[in-house]
């Protein structure tokens, strides 16, 4: 049963996942602001001709958008957790039910850094349903249930040189733009490191540490 036994509160869980979503309202709202920012840049950029400058700069419009969708999965998670709150407290191993919503949150909350209530949850469900359990979700092993679509949406690397082309491809569709992008983009992705940690967290941690009173 972990470290809260008996004693264990869903509604200290319930509690932390209204706070949560408080919070993720006000994260979507930054990075979707960032992220039509970061479009309308890469807009002006292929107007202006400097089409090698809007394929750098679309790695943050993709960046921004990743962010918006990894939030939107975490906020449906918090909605389970309180709608099943009761299985929560119920069981002493982690519902069937919420096996996806309890791993994801528990890996995103590796991957984030300043969301104290997220933070809160992954250690509320480590001692509730042990080390072991936390440990499949943060490192991804093969038994881990972390939603495979919400893994890459909070990865630190650099995106590949195809998929920011199509981005930007989108992009120029929209503003009537024919692009002449050389297959050298390629390059571009090959000299950019990889990393992506426990430690490294989504961008806009900072404005996460910000919204800290208004999302409480």
């Amino acid at each position: 049963m972990g470290l809260f036994g008996r004693k264990f509160k869903a509604s200290k869980v319930t509690a932390l996942a209204n706070l949560s979503i408080s919070r993720i309202a006000i994260l979507k709202n930054q990075h979707q602001v960032r992220c039509s920012l970061a479009c309308s840049d890469v807009t002006q950029l292929l107007h202006l001709g400097r089409q090698e400058d809007a394929l750098h700069r679309v790695e943050l419009v993709i960046k921004e958008q990743n962010t918006v969708d990894a939030l939107a999965m975490m906020e449906k998670y918090c909605h389970l957790l309180i709608e099943k709150r009761v299985l929560i407290k119920t069981k002493g191993e982690c519902p069937e039910e919420l096996t996806e919503t309890i791993s994801s949150l528990i890996f995103a909350a590796s991957r984030w850094g300043k969301f104290p209530e997220l933070h809160e949850l992954r250690e509320i469900f480590t001692s509730r349903y042990g080390n072991e359990f936390a440990a499949q979700c943060v490192e991804l092993r093969n038994n881990s249930s972390v939603q495979p679509k919400m893994i890459p949406k909070l990865s630190k690397r650099h995106t590949w040189s195809g998929k920011r082309l199509d981005m930007l491809n989108d992009i120029a569709a929209d503003c009537g733009i024919t692009l002449c992008v050389e297959d050298e983009t390629s390059q571009i992705s090959q000299s950019m490191p990889q990393v992506n940690s426990e430690n490294e967290c989504a961008e806009g941690e900072e404005e996460s540490q910000q919204g800290t009173e208004a999302a409480q």
